[in-house]
């Protein structure tokens, strides 16, 4: 029977993959959103896992708001005339890509729905199912007004809202909504920049979801939890890595987003605001950090460091790995 349930993981996260490959290679509207059903409904029993009556509000959650957002697309792509898409036919696309991302204003369904769900589902969440989103919002990016203000209030508040929460699957959610900003950020003035930034971030949302579901982590009080002395520093360079604090990878893919926006004076504000929300994004980052790092535990063990083969593989994956992706 367990190896049964395995199998079909497999399959569903197999058919998933598949989906994406759709979506990404599809020259047609229609079938790159039949594409994100198809991906829409192999997520779903990730979700109901584990079978009570929050799991299922989740589902229900999630399902309504991505079918609401699908809806809004397929509307948007059956009205068109002659297929040629115009400027108001680009933001209402726009808009329902920004539902399914979570993104500002349409955030509200994201941090709940992922609190005090599986790693495995948040990591789905949180990188596989934006792929096809930003590959279609790619299509359909123009500079104008209404998309920079949803990139300022994404940069803004999931960096604001991240700072009173204690739920380590929030502060993974509201972190991707300012990841989400500078890939946009990304997509207004390069169009394979962005894909760096995804496949990095990709990596490194990979490991800590690895390194919490390997300790069973789940809110900020339990970062002190029979945590030794590598467990800590582990911890501790993987969020500041997340964060971008120089001189790790993450600082250096902002890095070069932010060389990739003074090629344009009129950015200059927008820049300041984002670099600030970055500032208040590593102040959240730090809060994980006094659990873990200040405080003493019983495990400590400073005389005889030892570093586990497999927290040291996870650390040296955070930090190498996109050190190759950026050259």
């Amino acid at each position: 029977m367990i190896k049964l349930k395995f199998n079909k993981k497999k399959l569903f996260l197999f058919i998933m993959l598949l989906s994406t490959i759709m979506a990404i290679s599809s020259s047609k509207w229609l079938s790159a959103w039949l594409a994100m059903e198809i991906n829409l409904m192999n997520t779903i029993p990730f979700i109901y896992e584990t079978k009570n009556k929050k799991m299922s509000e989740k589902i229900m959650i999630y399902f309504l708001t991505q079918v609401m957002a699908s809806v809004l697309m397929l509307t948007t792509i059956l009205t068109l005339s002659n297929f040629d898409i115009n400027m108001f036919s680009k933001l209402i696309l726009s808009a329902s890509m920004m539902i399914k991302l979570g993104m500002p204003p349409f955030h509200m369904w994201m941090p709940e729905m992922l609190n005090k769900l599986n790693w495995n589902v948040t990591l789905i969440m949180l990188t596989i199912q934006k792929i096809n989103p930003l590959f279609i919002l790619n299509q359909l990016i123009e500079q104008n007004m209404i998309l920079t203000i949803m990139m300022i209030m994404s940069s803004t508040l999931g960096s604001i809202m991240g700072i009173n929460q204690l739920s380590l699957n929030k502060i993974m959610a509201f972190s991707s909504m300012n990841h989400m900003s500078w890939m946009i950020m990304c997509m207004m003035n390069s169009s394979n920049l962005w894909m760096k930034y995804f496949l990095i971030y990709f990596i490194i949302n990979l490991t800590l979801c690895i390194f919490f579901n390997e300790n069973k982590l789940f809110y900020i009080n339990q970062m002190n939890m029979k945590m030794n002395f590598s467990l800590k520093m582990t911890t501790m360079l993987m969020m500041l890595n997340l964060g971008g604090l120089p001189p790790l990878p993450g600082f250096y893919l902002k890095w070069m987003s932010i060389e990739s926006m003074m090629n344009f004076d009129y950015l200059y504000m927008i820049l300041l605001i984002m670099l600030l929300s970055s500032m208040v994004t590593l102040l959240f980052y730090m809060r994980l950090m006094i659990m873990s790092a200040l405080l003493s535990t019983t495990t400590q063990k400073f005389n005889k460091i030892l570093i586990n083969k497999k927290y040291y593989l996870i650390m040296m994956t955070n930090m190498i790995m996109p050190m190759f992706i950026l050259n």
